[in-house]
């Protein structure tokens, strides 16, 4: 096993600079949905869910599969699902 180096620093509301072993990238967003390039300069969206350390991460240029698009579907519903029964809660 390889050791992994990862630091993300805030920038401004939603906007990130992503430091890690491999280099630098960056990321624009919010808490479950962001949009970046990673060190390697390749583009990536990435769908979490908030709290769990649960993501799923898609580059672009890849030629998508419905599998693929299945998957982030389930995950967009679920962090939809999370964020409703949350929202729920605090009131």
């Amino acid at each position: 096993m390889g050791f992994r180096f990862q630091r993300r620093i805030r920038i401004a509301s939603g906007i990130r600079l992503n430091l890690s072993k491999s280099g630098i990238g960056g990321s624009i967003g919010r808490t479950g949905l962001r949009l970046g390039i990673d060190a390697k300069r390749r583009r990536y969206f990435s769908v979490g869910l908030p709290g769990t350390g649960l993501s799923y991460r898609t580059f672009f240029g890849r030629r998508l599969t419905p599998e693929h698009l299945k998957i982030v579907g389930y995950v967009v519903i679920g962090v939809a699902v999370c964020l409703g029964a949350l929202a729920l809660a605090i009131h």
